[in-house]
């Protein structure tokens, strides 16, 4: 995308929805994974949470690298490096969101695989 630019053009919108398919396939097969070792239905809403989360956060790793690479790449000028700094930053924040979102519902379904892994 274009920094600075509300218009996007349709190879970035193509990018953008081809990035948005793979962590959807990577939070389905986390879905699919915990479903196949026999996690519990009560459990739904933390793997709900889960797979989302650890989805968007596989894809913002990319994204986040993408930036940073494209920065250091990139013309050098004061404009230019403010407009990456805050497209970096952006990434943080949506990264931090998910960290934040995460932690409580991973926790219980770690806690659960341990009693699981102390039955067996």
């Amino acid at each position: 995308m274009t920094s600075g630019s509300s218009d996007f053009t349709v190879t970035e919108l193509d990018a953008d929805v081809q990035q948005a398919r793979r962590n959807s396939v990577m939070a389905h097969s986390v879905v699919i994974m915990f479903k196949e070792m026999g996690l519990p239905q009560d459990m739904d809403d933390d793997l709900a949470s889960v797979c989302t989360d650890l989805g968007d956060l596989w894809g913002a790793q990319k994204e986040f690298a993408d930036r940073l690479q494209g920065m250091l790449k990139a013309e050098r000028g004061w404009e230019m490096v403010g407009d990456a700094l805050t497209d970096l930053r952006a990434s943080i924040d949506h990264v931090a969101w998910h960290l934040k979102s995460v932690r409580e519902p991973l926790t219980r379904i770690a806690e659960y695989a341990y009693g699981q892994a102390d039955q067996g």
